[in-house]
Formats: structure tokens, sequence, C-alpha cells
């Protein structure tokens, strides 16, 4: 984590000597001391890696690193203090006079600000000069060397795994169906080739757990001539791992082993397997550089031989053999949860035990707490199987979970830990900001997205966006098994995520050990929060942060997730914003105000505002002044028109408003040139459609709300130079002609179109862009089948027909019709009485919603033929459409895994 910190502090230094006030630092003797301490953080970087790792075990180590941290946060406050200072500096007066007075001031204003930064400077470099020399002092010269082996933590584990796996554990819950397909696959005779198959999940799910059973499995002993077990570990060594597995295969002692060159060993051992069937276990594998130097030992002569991974991230799988699907392991049920907790907590009872009465709730709430994670279950039933079977003993356990699960067992948290410290750092930061998030709290990834730009996570990456380089931030973490999909969008990617409560745990105690966040809830809010911590996320209210004595000067971000609406006093404003200065992230969700107060505009570094659902009624014009905005999101507030000096922030990137226009004439010269999200705009009583729009070329999203046919030729222009528009909105209740349509539909370059208001007609299918993939129509108005005219889109993955889209009575899904649709939804479509599926359409389909079509008969006969239907729901339906679905037209939907009805 101290990585990304000092990188960031570097980066700093370098925007200040470069692009910030470079000319203003030259002027001074300061220039050499700011390259000095630069060029030294760059040193101690590469000390960071081995040292970060190595903490956990080591005091000395933990000091130095905590030394660099804070000196690199010193170094981030002094730049950014000064930045802030000098943008809100004296501003111009009316008069000759009086702009004279106020020119001599700025010019002593800038000669202190050199004097105080240079100051701060050359603490810095003492302060720096103290943490280099203390390497020797501590000990710790020769960290980076990696002569030390392994940590402390990591060789626990080693030790505890390293055994030949020969125990059977009866209290292996969950497991039957895994173990099943597990067994199958190894014993597949029509796979010849030798495979690797890979049990992929987060830490403490069970994966070496699955892999002892099956290894021990009958059936496979049997099957295979040689059978051998290694564990790789974190700390991997392919010197001492070539030897494991060579002790084990050649049957020669570790001695003898140590004399043989790499070269012979590797042959010998490739020239014993090629001769039997052979099933080998790797336990535990990071990295995909394990099996590039293992793979050349493990022959394939078409035996069906077999290995067996278990790894927490799904690259490392995919890598060794991408043929083979993984085999991903999930979190135990409610069912499944308590009986392992049962047997856990009652370890001498036979297998029909009961939990007594008086217990069973207190029992339920401290399994839900674990989340279905076996590991933690296990943890916590050991806990209590040797506790009082009181209520007042097990209510102590629940009200202190989370710290029994820290540290009655080390080994939970170890394990856990292990994930974190294996990430690069960059992803460390955005790992640990999920600690800012309420428990239990399903993330929307383009928020997420937008969080992670603003606090400077995400960096550019050739001709990528930076917002495409977070989002796959966020899949490797996935991959990673850190962080679980709560929700995907019809094309694959994320649309919310969320975290699981014992790895929430472990963010949250990281991040507050490197002062990277402060949480204020109900259950610390009689604390003042005088830490250097960088970042707060308030769950309680503004007004609890308001009352502490000491409020925290040197916070980049302000979250706030109160569910409930709150409002602060004049006076309560002016004492917040004058005590954040140097926030670059501010989300006031639910916190109602009326108007901005004036002293927000002293927040230059913001990067990230969030006023959704405040009551804000308009924006000041002093808007200009956040001149390294990036997002502004509107949405649910009274806003009615933008102020003209929006259009002079040369840094925002994503415009989220609620029908909102743009006051007055749009400017010649337009800064927001990075903008790529203006969603939703309001046309009507001005036109900026042929003087703006089509300077905005960086845009992917566009909301537009009103439509007027006078404006289809100025429309029709800007959206040919939108090269990089994919997503349009048009909002209205103007009648759209034809040849608007025709204009909406042949834009090459939009993937997504959402159109609500009365279609004329829509277009024949050979005059509508192929590479559509998601439509949305409602209001439309249409009597022509939508489906003959979008069944026909070869590429179209998402439909959704919403309120009043089609008027017609009968839709038809002809047989080649919609080849890669995965989602449908219809809904509130009144007159709708008959649907025809035939036999080979909608191929692909997976998600399908019916809601309110009052007067929808019954489910279509070719629904038996969606072979890839996986979810169904049928919403506010007549009584007599459930009855027919409970009864005779059962048969069509049977085969489909989630149905739901209400």
């Amino acid at each position: 984590m101290v990585e990304a910190v000092v990188a960031l502090a570097v980066e700093k230094l370098g925007g200040l000597l470069i692009e910030e006030f470079g000319y203003a630092v030259r002027r001074t003797h300061v220039q050499s001391e700011v390259e000095w301490i630069e060029r030294e953080l760059i040193r101690i970087n590469c000390f960071l890696k081995d040292a970060d790792a190595k903490q956990k075990g080591d005091e000395r180590v933990k000091t130095w690193v905590r030394d660099v941290r804070d000196v690199a946060y010193q170094v981030e406050d002094a730049i950014d203090t000064f930045i802030m200072i000098k943008s809100t500096g004296p501003r111009k007066r009316a008069g000759f006079i009086k702009r004279c007075v106020c020119c001599f001031s700025f010019l002593l204003n800038e000669l202190a600000l050199q004097h105080k930064l240079g100051k701060d400077i050359r603490g810095i470099k003492v302060k720096i000069s103290d943490i280099s020399a203390s390497r020797i002092t501590y000990g710790i010269e020769n960290i980076g060397g990696g002569g030390e082996g392994s940590s402390y933590v990591s060789e626990k584990l080693r030790e505890r795994r390293r055994s030949s796996p020969r125990m059977d554990d009866h209290d292996v819950i969950g497991f039957d169906e895994d173990i099943n397909m597990l067994v199958a696959r190894l014993l597949d005779q029509e796979t010849p080739r030798r495979s690797t198959i890979s049990i992929v999940g987060m830490g403490g799910l069970g994966k070496t757990t699955l892999a002892k059973k099956v290894y021990n499995c009958r059936s496979v002993k049997r099957r295979f001539d040689f059978c051998a077990w290694v564990y790789v570990s974190q700390d991997y060594r392919a010197g001492e791992l070539l030897h494991e597995i060579g002790e084990k295969i050649l049957r020669i002692e570790k001695g003898r082993l140590a004399m043989m060159n790499r070269q012979h060993l590797e042959e010998r051992v490739s020239t014993v397997l090629r001769k039997k069937r052979y099933l080998i276990v790797l336990d535990d594998i990071w990295e995909t550089e394990v099996w590039d130097d293992l793979k050349t030992l493990f022959p394939d002569v078409m035996n069906a031989s077999r290995v067996l991974f278990t790894t927490r991230i799904r690259d490392v799988a995919i890598h060794a053999d991408p043929r083979s699907a993984t085999h991903e392991l999930h979190f135990l049920n409610q069912a499944q949860s308590w009986e392992l907790f049962l047997k856990k907590a009652f370890p001498m009872e036979d297998d029909s035990v009961t939990c007594p009465p008086e217990l069973e709730r207190l029992g339920t709430q401290i399994v839900a707490k674990c989340g279905g994670l076996p590991l933690a279950i296990v943890i916590i039933g050991g806990l209590l199987s040797r506790k009082e079977k009181t209520p007042s003993v097990w209510l102590r356990v629940l009200q202190s979970i989370s710290w029994q699960l820290n540290n009655d067992s080390r080994q939970l948290m170890e394990i856990l830990a292990l994930s974190y410290n294996d990430l690069p750092y960059y992803l460390k930061p955005c790992f640990l900001y999920f600690g800012l998030f309420p428990e239990d709290l399903e993330i929307p990834v383009g928020k997420l997205v937008l969080l992670w730009i603003a606090e400077g996570f995400v960096q550019q990456r050739g001709e990528e966006s930076m917002e495409d380089v977070a989002e796959d931030f966020l899949e490797e973490l996935v991959d990673r098994s850190m962080i679980q999909v709560a929700e995907k969008r019809y094309n694959g990617k994320i649309k919310a995520c969320r975290i699981h409560d014992l790895l929430r745990d472990l963010a949250m105690s990281e991040a507050k050990e490197c002062k990277f966040l402060e949480i204020l809830d109900s259950t610390n809010i009689d604390t003042s929060v005088t830490t250097r911590a960088r970042r707060i996320s308030v769950h309680s209210s503004l007004e609890e942060y308001m009352k502490l004595r000491h409020p925290n000067p040197h916070f980049r971000s302000m979250l706030h997730f109160s569910r409930c609406e709150e409002s602060l006093r004049r006076d309560q404003w002016k004492s917040l914003f004058e005590s954040l200065k140097l926030l670059r992230v501010l989300d006031l969700e639910r916190v109602q105000t009326h108007a901005l107060p004036k002293e927000i505009r002293e927040l230059v570094h913001l990067r990230y505002l969030g006023l959704r659902r405040t009551g804000l009624q308009r924006l000041p014009s002093s808007i200009q002044n956040f001149c390294n905005l990036q997002t502004l999101d509107i949405r649910a507030t009274k806003v009615s028109r933008l102020p003209i000096q929006l259009w002079n922030m040369p840094g925002l990137r994503h415009l989220y408003l609620e029908k909102t226009s743009i006051a007055g004439h749009p400017p010649v010269h337009v800064s927001v040139m990075h903008l790529q999200t203006l969603s939703t705009v309001s046309i009507y009583g001005n036109q900026w459609i042929p003087d703006l729009l089509g300077k905005l070329t960086n845009l992917r999203k566009l909301g537009i709300h009103g439509y007027f046919a006078s404006q289809t030729e100025a429309l029709s222009r800007c959206l040919v130079k939108l090269s990089n528009l994919q997503n349009l909105q048009l909002r209205g209740t103007e009648l759209i002609l034809e040849p608007t349509i025709k204009l909406l539909l042949n834009q090459p370059n939009i993937h997504k179109l959402h159109l609500s208001g009365p279609i004329e007609k829509l277009p024949d299918p050979q005059e509508i862009q192929p590479n559509l993939t998601k439509i949305i129509l409602e209001n439309s108005l249409l009597v022509q089948d939508i489906f003959v005219i979008l069944g026909k889109l070869p590429n179209l993955q998402m439909l959704k027909l919403l309120i009043n889209s089609f008027f017609g009575k009968e839709i038809t899904c002809s047989a080649s019709g919609f080849p890669k649709l995965h989602g449908l939804e219809l809904s509130e479509l009144v007159n709708l009485e008959e649907w025809r599926v035939d036999d080979g359409a909608m191929p692909s389909l997976r998600h399908l919603i019916i809601d309110h079509c009052d007067q929808l008969k019954k489910i279509p006969e070719g629904f038996q033929y969606l072979t890839a239907l996986r979810e169904l729901f049928l919403l506010n339906m007549p009584d007599e459409f459930e009855a027919r679905i409970k009864g005779d037209d059962w048969y069509k939907i049977q085969h489909i895994p989630s149905i739901v009805m209400r």
C-alpha cells in the first residue's frame, strides 16, 4: 500500500516542477530540493515492495514503512496546500488603483507562498535523510534482496499444508456436488490429453479441503498409477518446488537432489511420469509463472493424466489450460452453514445434533455474520464449542464476532490477508477503498470507477480511457476472488459489485493501520477523528462529524452514506468547508441544501462532487473555480438551468443532470473538451445543439430531453462529428418523424439507443446499422410488429419494450430472429394479446421479464425451445395467466432454472 502512497507523492512532485507552478518554483532556491526529494522517494520505493510484505513480522520494518508513508503524506499535503492557497489568492477588483493594490498584494503573497513551500520542503528533506539513514540503523538496508525467505505468516501456512493430504474430514459440508463433478472430470476417458482442472475461489472457501476429498477418493486412487500432492504457496521459489516434486516422484532424498542441476532433474522427473497415468495436485498457486516453470515436468502422452490446481486467481487457472473450464467454489447457503456450525459448536454430539432453543436465534445471527464462508464458520463454531452454552455467552460472541475472528484464531485473517499482500501496488488502494462503503451494500460500478479516478488511483494507459482502465482493475480484483459480482450488464460487464463482510473487515483493518480511511458510524460517534487519515465515510450524520472537537484537515475524501435526509445550518456548512480545503472527493447524497455555500469554491482540488437527492435548486457561477473537477452529479435535484461558466471547466469528464437546460448562449471556445458523459440535458428554450454539441467530440454517452423537428438537421450534423458516441438517449413528447428515426438508427458508432416518445414508423431492417447491441423503447405508440424488424439485427443483445412502446395486439419471433439476444423485457404493453415464438428464435436468450401485460393470454407455444433461458420474471400478470403457468403451460417453462412470479 505504501508503494501507492509514495508513487502519488512522486507524481505530485513531478507535476509541481513541470506543469503546475514550475516557473514560480524555478525562480526560488526550492527547485533543487524538490528534485532531490523526488529522486530519493523513487529510490526508497524500490525497497518498499519487500518491506511492505514483511512488516507484519518485524517491528523495525513496520516502523520504517510507517515513517516512509508519513513523509509521503507530508509531501502531498505541502504541495496541495501550496496549490490551494495560490489558486484562491487575491481576486481581481474593479478600478485602476484597486487593481494596482491587488497586483502588489498578489506579488507579496507569491513571495510568502514560496517561502512557506521552501520551509516545508526543507523540513521534508531532513526527514527523508533520516529515513534513508535509518535503513542502516534498523539493519534493514538489504531488505530488497529477498534473502530472508518467507514471512512468518506464510511459513506457518506452508507447514500447516505441506504434509500429504491423508486426512478425511467427516465434517465437510456442502461439497457433495462439487466432489462428484470433479471426480467425473478426473476420470473422464473421453479427454485423453493431459488436462489441468482448477478449483478457484477466495481464501477460506475450502479449495484445499475439496481437493483433498477428491484426491483421496478411492475411484481416483484406482484410476491413476501415480498421485502426488505439492503445496506451492505465495512465496514461490522454483528451485525448492522442483526439489519437492523430485523427492516425491523420484523417491530421492533432498541431499542428492541438491547435487543435480535443474535440467537433469527436470528430465528425470519427466521420464518417470511419461510411463505413468498420473495425478498431480498443485495446491495454492498464485502466479502464472509457476505453471510456466513446471509444465515441462508433466508430459502429455495422451493417457488421460491430470493436474489439479487450487488458486484464488482465475487468470492463473485459465493460463494453465484455456480449454478446461474452471471449477468455481461458492459460499455455503443458509442450511449448509447452519449444519456445519452445529457440527463444530457441538462436536461431541451425534449426527442428529440440534441447537438448544434458547440459543438458536443467537446462533443463526452468528452464522449469518460468517457470510457462508466455511473457514469462518469452523473457527467461530470451534470457539463456541469451548464456551458455556448460555445466551449471555453467545450474545457476547455475537457482539464481538469481528474481534473474535481476528484474535481468537489468527488463521482466518492470515489466510485472507495473503490475497491482499499478493495484490500489485496499484490494486491495493482500490481494494482498501471498499472499506468506505457500508456493510452488504451493492456498489454501482459506474460510481466506483469515477471515485477511483478522482482519488488518483488510475492513470492513463496508452490510448485507453481511465474509465476503461479502472474497469480492468475491478475485473482483476474479481478474478483474484477479492470482490464479488452482484449484477452484470447484458454485455457481460459488471454493473454492481459487493465485498464479503470478512474481506471488508480486512480492508478496514489494513486501511486504518495505514491511515487510509476512517469510518464514522453509530459505534464510534463519540470518538474524535484526530488521526491523519486521508478519507472519511460518514454512515451516521454530518452533524455528528461537526461535533468532533478536532475535524481532520488532511481528509482528501468525504462520502456520506446515511439513509436519512439531513440538513446543516449556514455556520455548519462554513465550518465544514473551511476544515476540508484539500478535498478531492465530496459526495453529499441526501444532505439537503437549496444552494451551495460560497465557501465550497475554496475546494480547488475537487475531482468528484456528488449532490444527488440534495434538493439543490441552483449552481453558482463560481462553479468554474473547480478547474480540476471531473465528475458533477446533480441528478434528483431541482436545478433547472446550468450556469454558462460550467463550460469553462477543462477537467470535466462526466456531467449527470436531471432534465437540466443550459443557460445563455454557448461560448465560442468550449473548455470541456474531455466531456464523456452529458445526460440528461434539456433542449427546451434554447438552440445549443448547432453551436455546442458538435464540439464535444469525446462524448461517449449523451442524453437529451426534448425534441423539435426543426433541429433534426442540426442534430444530424452533430452526431456525425461525435465519433466516440456509443450511448444515445432521446426523450420527448413530440412525434419523431420517419427521416429522424432513420438518422438515429443509422449512426454506426452508437451501440446503445434509448428512445422515449412517439415514433412515426420504424425503418426497414436494412436501413438500420448492424452495430446496435441495446435498444430501449417507451411511449413509442408503434402498431407495426417491432419484432419482425428488430429481430433481424445481427448483434442486438438487449431489447426493452417499456410502457406504451407497442400498441399492437400480436408480435412474432421468427425462426431466425434475434440471433444474439441475451435479455428481453416486455413491460406495460396494454394491448398485447398474442405472442408467437418459432422454433430457432432467440437461441441465446438468458433473461426475460414480462411485466403488467394485462391482455397477454398465455406463454407462447415455442417457449420450450428456449433452452438457453435461465431467468424468467412474471410480474403483475393477471390471475388467469398465472393459473395457466401453474397448470397447462407448465411444460413450456419447466426447463428454466429460475422462475419468479409476483
